[in-house]
């Protein structure tokens, strides 16, 4: 019988054994890891962007596809609501918060359009309305009476012209809005003093 060469089976024999038996493993949880790391980073990003500090809020924020690129987008949320508030986009109201979202800055290829190209195609959530208004109701803790006036005008006349876009291209006379554009409005109205 010949004898077999006697091998030392060393500490870093055992840890390369080891490795080898849970790489899947590892690797798997290397990935979780940067995930983890990625969401935390983006999470800090946007938080510091907006001025918030409540993780809660900012990451309902990033549920609905709003990171520290595309808070743009937000500002056009109440449009897009009022624009589905009776269960329909019509060209109008599309063209309209495009042409809005231009005037913005917000241009394809942005983090901001591609968001809100996003809510115009599959429609807002009232998840994401909430998120909203907690967003807005938390942003004028921050600021003065004038700034909120102005918040306020700048989101109602928007969302008024949203609501009003295909009463006008109908040349409706009298009440150019329907009941469920109505309601959403003062729904959104009411998240301001």
């Amino acid at each position: 019988m010949t004898e077999q060469p006697h091998h030392q089976f060393n500490e870093s024999d055992f840890q390369n054994m080891l490795d080898s038996m849970f790489v899947a493993e590892n690797e798997e949880l290397l990935e979780k890891l940067r995930e983890q790391i990625k969401h935390d980073e983006e999470l800090e990003e946007l938080s510091k962007a907006i001025g918030i500090e409540d993780k809660e809020l900012v990451q309902s924020l990033m549920d609905l596809g709003i990171t520290a690129h595309s808070m743009a987008a937000l500002t056009m949320y109440p449009m897009v609501c009022v624009a589905y508030a009776d269960g329909v986009l019509n060209i109008e109201e599309r063209d309209l918060i495009m042409k809005m979202a231009s005037e913005w800055n917000m241009k394809p290829g942005d983090a901001g359009f591609e968001v809100l190209n996003h809510w115009l195609v599959q429609g807002p959530t009232e998840d994401g309305f909430a998120v909203w208004k907690k967003y807005i109701q938390t942003v004028m803790t921050q600021m003065t009476p004038q700034q909120i006036a102005d918040l306020k005008l700048s989101i109602m006349s928007r969302s008024n012209a949203v609501a009003t876009a295909v009463g006008d291209v109908l040349g409706r006379f009298g009440n150019r809005t329907n009941k469920a554009e109505d309601a959403r409005l003062a729904e959104i109205e009411s998240v301001f003093p």
